[in-house]
């Protein structure tokens, strides 16, 4: 059913109050308050991260072990004896010995469903092994054979992951689709595509592959709370027009004065100027902004009244009735959700809040820095907040419990940056992709982050 239609007049009117109420309240804190991305719950990882090993199932001890049998059935008796000594590899897990003993018995006797079955799982597991040890063309390449055995949701699960993460997105989306047709309410496929679909910024789609999944009987305060917000994006969103420029994808609301949109078009550009000469680098294009009038942010983010803008995945921002007078603070909006941005693709989101957040503060200052005296007053009132108390979303405190928090975060960085130089902290932001943070502290900087975190206070 189709969204009834709103004046353009209401629209624009709406987006004027937008100015007022929403960025000037960020703008008064010298500082943006984002909202860290939702997360799926942790057994269903989103794409973006390197899922994790599943519980039970192929890829895990138990799972091999229960589903692979030593056979009897066989009119080869040598298949047999091929097939159990294969099973026996298998459950120490042995996989290379495991698949060589069970190709040859399969190929002794093709139509043994037990066998292939037993062959199957033990390439999944392999397969996933080596993608947990990020050897990805060897995990792809075990899990298509897998695949060609027979029929199986899991297998083709992993095999998408596979080349999601050599980047071959609409690979995987092909596989995942095909697969779906099959095996129809399959939880983990569900959610990647609905994963892959909030990516691409197609939320209805990412809505529907949600909903199934809810349908299927999956089921988590987490998942009701992404349903819920999709729900409110894409009603609020039903007649916006997106916008392209060189980096940028804007969905808004249509604007009468198409000055406004120039405005924020290039203050986003500028930008991302800015952020390529302090830090060499920008988030991947095209980054996509949406454009709310005020009281359509706070309800579709459901943002605290301090927040300025909303970084989830995407950037979101209250806007409305800007003049050439408001660049500078605009530019300084936009450099904070880019940080943001790239600290997330960067760390695959698994980046601590205090790094967000520090960093992000550190690239929306027009001089490195010059927030220093404020930081240290608020942490001086306060006795000092220990980076270790920090919430991993600050989203949830109050007003000044919040702006301690980002001043605690904002020290920790630019005193990172000073002792060590920008370049190292990027470093340490790409490595948090790859292992714990606290041991990509610790490798970067040459000194644990206890120690450094007690030096601030």
């Amino acid at each position: 059913m189709a969204k009834p239609s709103v004046p353009r007049s209401a629209v624009v009117r709406a987006l004027v109050v937008g100015l007022a109420t929403g960025l000037a309240v960020a703008w008064s804190l010298g500082l943006l308050l984002p909202v860290s991305p939702w997360k799926l719950p942790r057994e269903f990882s989103d794409s973006s991260n390197t899922p994790p090993k599943p519980s039970g199932g192929a890829g895990s001890e138990s799972g091999v072990t229960t589903l692979l049998e030593d056979s009897q059935d066989s009119a080869v008796p040598e298949a047999v004896g091929y097939n159990n000594a294969g099973v026996a590899f298998a459950r120490r897990r042995q996989w290379p010995q495991s698949a060589e003993h069970l190709r040859h018995a399969l190929r002794l006797d093709p139509g043994n469903d037990s066998m292939r079955r037993n062959l199957q799982q033990v390439l999944l597991a392999w397969g996933v092994d080596e993608f947990h040890a990020g050897r990805l063309a060897a995990a792809a390449e075990l899990l298509r054979e897998a695949s060609e055995l027979q029929a199986d949701p899991e297998v083709e699960y992993w095999l998408g992951q596979a080349w999601l993460h050599q980047g071959e997105a609409a690979r995987a989306q092909g596989i995942w689709e095909k697969a779906l047709l099959q095996f129809s309410d399959h939880p983990r496929l569900l959610l990647a595509l609905a994963e892959l679909s909030e990516q691409r910024d197609d939320r209805p789609r990412a809505l529907d592959y949600l909903t199934r999944a809810r349908a299927a009987g999956l089921d988590s305060p987490e998942l009701r709370q992404k349903i819920e917000r999709l729900s409110r994006e894409v009603d609020a969103e039903w007649e916006y027009v997106t916008t392209r420029s060189a980096r940028f994808d804007f969905r808004h609301p249509a604007f009468d004065d198409a000055a406004v949109l120039d405005l924020v078009i290039s203050g986003f550009e500028d930008a991302y100027d800015s952020l390529l000469r302090r830090l060499g680098a920008g988030p991947a294009a095209p980054v996509r902004v949406v454009l709310y009038p005020s009281s359509d942010f706070y309800a579709v983010t459901r943002s605290p009244d301090w927040a300025g803008g909303v970084y989830t995945g995407r950037i979101q921002l209250p806007i409305g009735g800007l003049r050439d007078s408001d660049r500078g603070h605009l530019e300084r909006v936009a450099r904070h959700e880019l940080a943001h941005a790239l600290v997330t693709e960067w760390s695959r989101n698994r980046a601590p809040a205090w790094l967000q957040e520090g960093l992000a503060m550190w690239c929306e200052d027009d001089h490195p820095g010059e927030r220093w005296h404020w930081a240290e007053g608020l942490q001086t009132e306060q006795e000092g907040v220990s980076l270790h108390t920090l919430p991993q979303s600050f989203s949830a405190l109050e007003k000044h419990a919040a702006e301690v928090a980002y001043a605690a975060s904002y020290l920790a960085v630019v005193s990172l940056s000073e002792q060590y130089g920008m370049h190292r902290v990027l470093g340490f932001v790409r490595a948090t992709a790859e292992q714990p943070w606290r041991d990509a502290f610790s490798a970067a900087f040459g000194q644990s982050f206890d120690d450094f975190a007690a030096s601030l206070r």
